[in-house]
């Protein structure tokens, strides 16, 4: 087979799995959607219930049909590094259905890790079946499929392609498989789109930028990334504390946990703050009038849920949970300096801390611009992810990550 053809071949794969990609991820989103919209329509103590009951379901599920591991995002990153295929696709049923009730009861993780591990283990079946169309191609096969994964997901096909590329490593990009990625990523944000329209998921007050705000930018930057060393200390514990006892155990007390921050949130708030992905949060901390010991409080509990969840054995992953806890500091800022652009400082923390979160400094940006549609927050979220980066330097949230 000719270079060209080959190629060829491997694009045609990489759009086949962005499609299949799209259809698995629309479907989990709208179920996960529906669910949580019946449960925060119940009467106010069903969400601390559902929480708790949903972390003890995970963990039944996981046990005896996800392959005991609840592993999504960092299935990527792990095999990305392989030389051939270690994903075992039998598991992806009980994993995509452990996504569903965990995400379903309200956890507060969000959806791109099971997409991201879908298009993941699409790539694994297509590599083991059609070895002679692919040749060594696995690597290109799992770019597209987490590429088309996050564009789906987030109808963000840009930051899709680049995540893809990024996340593998810190600090360093798989630039040679752009094409994979191109592709996966724009055939999993059509198959949304087509069913689900092109409107940004979030929408935001627009973005009023001037040289004095792009400096506070700077200095929100510092911010961002002292608060980032926390939330990833804390999301690390809650990895290592896998090994320390039984699965039951700690989802019991995880569950238990989540339900008692559902109750303080509800109490500060009168809203369900620490439960479901985040977005809420973000549009909370855009609101005026907060006072700074209620955004501490807050931050707090949407910096802790998100690890309580993952040492309970949570299936799902990390970008709008990072992208609260940066809203939420990104409002601090904006009150400290007493700056009316509420929307910009809430929009680059967001950015910010996703892109330390992961260490993904480019995704973070693109994805917050395509995810709000306002192309005005790059060149400030790119000034403070610099200051960021340069803080939390090579730690992240994803073990698996190479320098």
């Amino acid at each position: 087979m000719t270079e060209q053809r080959h190629l060829s071949v491997v694009l045609l794969a990489a759009s086949g799995i962005g499609v299949v990609t799209g259809l698995v991820v629309l479907a989990l989103e709208h179920a996960v959607h529906d669910v949580l919209e019946a449960v925060f329509e119940a009467p106010v103590w069903v969400p601390a219930v559902v929480v708790l009951a949903g972390s003890l379901i995970t963990a039944v599920v996981i046990r005896f049909i996800g392959g005991r591991s609840t592993a999504s995002t960092e299935v990527y990153v792990k095999e990305f590094h392989r030389e051939s295929p270690g994903l075992h696709s039998k598991d992806a049923p009980g994993r995509l259905l452990g996504a569903f009730t965990t995400l379903g009861s309200g956890a507060p993780l969000g959806m791109e890790g099971p997409a991201v591990y879908t298009g993941s283990a699409l790539a694994a079946v297509v590599h083991r079946h059609w070895p002679t169309m692919t040749g060594r191609t696995y690597h290109a096969l799992l770019i597209a499929g987490s590429a088309a994964g996050i564009a789906a997901v987030f109808k963000a096909p840009a930051a899709g392609a680049i995540f893809a590329m990024e996340v593998p490593f810190r600090g360093r990009m798989a630039g040679e498989k752009v094409l994979p990625a191109i592709f996966g990523a724009a055939a999993g944000y059509l198959t949304m789109a087509s069913v689900d329209g092109v409107k940004p998921e979030l929408e935001v007050p627009l973005i009023n930028l001037t040289f004095a705000s792009a400096v506070g930018c700077v200095v929100l930057g510092i911010a961002i990334g002292v608060a980032a060393l926390g939330v990833i200390a804390l999301v690390n514990l809650a990895e290592a504390s896998h090994d320390r006892c039984s699965a039951a155990t700690r989802a019991l007390v995880a569950g238990a946990a989540l339900a008692g921050l559902y109750v303080i949130g509800r109490g500060l708030t009168g809203e369900p703050i620490a439960l479901a992905s985040g977005n809420s949060v973000i549009d909370w901390a855009l609101q005026p009038g907060h006072a700074v010991v209620l955004l501490l409080a807050v931050f707090l509990i949407r910096a802790i849920g998100p690890a309580v969840s993952i040492a309970g054995g949570g299936v799902g992953g990390l970008f709008i949970p990072l992208m609260a806890a940066g809203a939420v500091v990104g409002r601090l800022f904006a009150d400290a300096r007493n700056d009316q652009e509420l929307a910009l400082y809430v929009t680059v923390g967001a950015a910010s801390m996703l892109g330390a979160g992961y260490a993904v400094p480019l995704t973070g940006v693109v994805f917050v611009a395509e995810y709000t549609g306002q192309a005005t927050v790059i060149v400030p979220a790119l000034l403070a992810m610099a200051t960021t980066r340069l803080i939390v330097g090579s730690r992240s949230v994803s073990p698996n990550q190479v320098d």
